[in-house]
């Protein structure tokens, strides 16, 4: 091809115009990537993004959301709180994010409850919290606290050798109160002697497997609560109702006297279950305190069966409820009605033992007349109870074990009435914990205590010896 000055022209002004045309793609790209950006989250769990259980809460928020952060003039620490805020931006997008500098505006840090920078205030709406740190499971907790508009009272009823929620000990349900402390509730151990009633501004009041007599006097105002509309949690262990009967009568229930027993050996080698009486359940009714479960397995030691009573209608006193027997018990399972749970367990019909699968939780509803409680700022147009055949689930040392804590805070969620918060699943990072198998403990035990240094000093000392052979 013969070049001439036309030619060179052309080339020149095609040059040109890719060369601008290339500049303005440039500068365009630029322009999109600091107005839009894309985002990948593939850690397992996202644990780069928020959990599903924020991501829920956020989604159900109908106020703004507001960070205040009360800290020094520092733009470096500025850019990583509003890279964090970013995160609720994207899903809530009427989030915002303010620096205030304590030293310079004191009025507003005291406005605030800020006692020294370096704290977060939290509002929404025309609530607030202050927290000291970003970490997403707390500011999660102080939006679950917010969100129920104050804290719920709960009352522990004591005085007949109840369940002490307090108590740090294996009996006791500290780890369990501890998280629903931090959720937004107030727990509050009460004796009936001392007061005679129920305090009005309680969610709901708790029976925890009583061993006592209770005073018929006692039954009377508990009685009392229930027909005005109050909200109850009654956990009943194998041993007998101790004066609690007509409670039984009144809400409609039987409450069998034995011991749930699932002697399935092959069962209780893949859940790690060394006891007969230590019930799984994976099956769930319809009731909303379950719906969230999923797929997972609760741990009930030593229950007893709580059915409805199908006589209930014919006998005077009982009010009318809604029931579902919310937690039932496998087809292998069984009522033990003798007594004897150790040794060769089996299922004996002519002792009365009762086949399962079995009911051993129940929930009840009652409609109510719509009224305003002033003290709680709520109202409501329904009562709700929970009868649970055992409160051994609820214990420090049986809590942790499968969603035994998650039903536990789904209970406590339900009969406070605050049902939006029954969708937040419980905070999980699925990669941070490695569970091993007893047998694969010992393998990597002895591959590092034994074969790896045993390994070292060999191939060591054959290096040594090649070499001084050489």
């Amino acid at each position: 091809m013969k070049m001439s000055k036309n030619t060179h022209r052309w080339i020149g002004l095609q040059n040109s115009i890719f060369y601008v045309l290339f500049i303005a793609v440039v500068v365009l790209l630029g322009f999109v990537g600091q107005r839009f950006y894309w985002q990948a989250d593939w850690t397992q769990g996202s644990r780069n993004s928020l959990s599903t259980p924020t991501q829920t809460l956020l989604k159900g928020l109908d106020k703004p959301l507001k960070f205040i952060a009360y800290i020094p003039d520092d733009p470096a620490l500025q850019l990583q709180l509003n890279k964090l805020v970013t995160k609720y931006q994207r899903v809530k997008a009427d989030t915002t994010m303010e620096f205030v500098n304590p030293d310079l505006d004191p009025a507003r840090a005291k406005q605030d409850g800020i006692q020294y920078a370096g704290q977060l205030a939290i509002h929404l709406g025309e609530r607030s919290e202050v927290v000291e740190s970003t970490a997403e499971q707390t500011i999660l907790h102080a939006l679950q606290r917010m969100s129920r508009g104050g804290e719920r009272l709960v009352v522990f009823l004591e005085g007949h050798g109840e369940r002490q929620p307090l108590a740090s000990e294996s009996t006791g349900m500290s780890k369990l109160v501890e998280t629903l402390q931090r959720h937004g509730f107030q727990i509050q151990p009460h004796n009936l002697v001392r007061t005679q009633a129920i305090p009005q501004n309680a969610s709901f009041a708790v029976i925890a497997a009583p061993q006592q007599d209770w005073l018929p006097g006692e039954v009377a105002v508990l009685k009392q609560y229930l027909e005005q509309g109050g909200n109850l949690l009654w956990l009943q262990d194998p041993g007998g109702l101790h004066g609690l009967e007509a409670l039984e009568a009144l809400l409609g229930l039987q409450i069998h006297d034995g011991t749930v027993i699932d002697a399935n050996e092959a069962l209780q080698a893949l859940l790690g279950i060394n006891h007969p009486a230590v019930i799984p359940v994976v099956d769930y009714g319809k009731s909303p305190i379950v719906q969230k479960l999923g797929n997972v397995q609760t741990l009930f030691p030593f229950a007893t069966m709580v059915a409805r009573d199908s006589q209930a209608s014919e006998k005077s006193g009982a009010l009318v409820w809604k029931v579902d027997e919310f937690l039932n018990t496998l087809p292998t399972s069984w009522l033990e009605t003798s007594g004897i749970l150790e040794g060769n367990v089996v299922f004996d019909e002519a002792s009365n033992d009762q086949p399962g699968p079995l009911p051993i939780g129940v929930s009840l509803v009652r409609e109510l007349e719509s009224k305003s409680d002033a003290v709680t700022e709520r109202s409501r147009s329904e009562q709700r109870v929970v009868v649970i055949g055992d409160s051994d689930f609820m214990l420090n040392s049986f809590v942790g074990h499968g969603a035994n804590l998650d039903l536990a805070t789904q209970v406590f969620n339900w009969l406070s009435s605050d049902d939006k918060l029954l969708d937040v699943p419980v905070m999980r990072a699925s990669d941070t914990q490695l569970d091993l198998s007893e047998t694969a403990g010992y393998v990597i035990g002895l591959f590092f205590l034994l074969v790896l240094p045993v390994g070292l000093i060999a191939s060591g000392t054959w290096i040594w010896w090649r070499r001084r052979k050489r």
